[in-house]
């Protein structure tokens, strides 16, 4: 079978089941969570607690469905999708559809989201949020970003490998008001209200670690040994960790500097390529990326900081491989 045909019979498998893709999904979501990743799902764990029900309905799982759609249609390092979706276009123009429009996942930008364009879709969402501050004195955004910045760092705690963080207790700043600004948008006041429990000291040799291959080599090779190094096919912007075994597809693991970026970047991209794959892995060596991608903070100031996110996301992309691997199946009987 040609590359060509798998990737497209691959597409045509996942489209085909996409409603499948939400589902898992939110079911891993909900995994996470329990297993006290919290520090990845801050805002969601917000909306769970203060949106009524439903928190996604068929509008939100429509909107969750055709992003996916366009994810299974883009091809490695493209922005561009080869999926348009009129559900998507019609949605961002459409008041009535926004008003009917439930999704916790992504309500769009909301009142106080600290973007210039404030671009509700889940009307609901944005109600709820207002009416907090309103009622309540709570800013949902500041206290989103406290809640996550404090759990990441008792994330770090789960980390043996890996010289600890410097952390000190922050003192509490006293509240005040810049009266010029609306009590929304006055950001230095409600960091206040909302003060982060740490401070971190910076260490100035943590940054080569983010820089230099040594600490994402040294870490995969203890928590991933399953994934060795695979330096024929990586570069010195690209470090790509194959899966072991002998089947003709291979699942890797790539740890990537984005182009013009000085460090490298996490999560680790989840591929799909062939195992004979000799030569420098370009994007067009790639048959399939994951599209079951989600927004997770991430903060690669040290060592302790890659562990930490590494074990979150090793575990999440055994998953992840488990549950692609019977579509992977199906495409390859397709494609003969």
């Amino acid at each position: 079978m040609t590359h060509d045909v798998l990737v497209g019979k691959l597409r045509q498998v996942l489209t085909e089941e996409v409603e499948h893709l939400l589902d898992f999904k939110l079911q891993l979501m909900e995994r996470e969570i329990a297993e006290g990743w919290r520090a990845f799902y801050a805002r969601e764990l917000y909306f769970k607690q203060h949106l009524p029900p439903p928190l996604i309905n068929d509008l939100g799982r429509l909107y969750e469905t055709e992003r996916l759609r366009e994810e299974i249609e883009r091809a490695p390092g493209q922005g561009e999708s080869g999926y348009s979706s009129t559900f998507l276009k019609q949605l961002y123009s459409d008041t009535e559809l926004q008003d009917r429009y439930r999704n916790f996942l992504w309500t769009g930008w909301l009142f106080g989201d600290g973007v210039p364009e404030i671009y509700p879709l889940d009307r609901t969402a944005n109600a709820v949020v207002m009416r907090l501050m309103e009622t309540g004195h709570e800013h949902w955004s500041f206290k989103c970003r406290a809640d996550l910045q404090d759990w990441y760092v008792e994330a770090t705690a789960r980390a043996t490998l890996t010289p600890p963080l410097l952390v000190w207790p922050k003192e509490d700043e006293t509240p005040a008001r810049t009266t010029s600004l609306p009590l929304l948008l006055d950001g230095n006041y409600w960091r206040a209200v909302y003060p982060s429990k740490y401070r971190i000291a910076t260490d100035p040799a943590a940054y080569e670690a983010t820089t230099k291959p040594h600490w994402n080599l040294q870490l995969m090779s203890n928590l991933a040994p399953d994934f060795p190094y695979d330096a024929r096919i990586s570069s010195a912007r690209r470090l790509v960790f194959v899966q072991q075994g002998d089947s003709p597809l291979a699942w890797a693991l790539m740890i990537e500097k984005p182009s013009g970026a000085p460090d490298f970047r996490y999560p680790p991209k989840l591929l799909l390529i062939d195992r004979q794959q000799k030569k420098k892995l370009s994007d067009g060596d790639i048959i399939f990326e994951n599209v079951i991608n989600h927004w997770f903070y991430s903060s690669l100031k040290s060592p302790r900081h890659m562990e930490t996110e590494l074990l979150f996301h090793l575990p999440r992309s055994r998953r992840l491989i488990d549950f692609y691997q019977p579509f992977v199946d199906e495409a390859m009987r397709r494609a003969g």
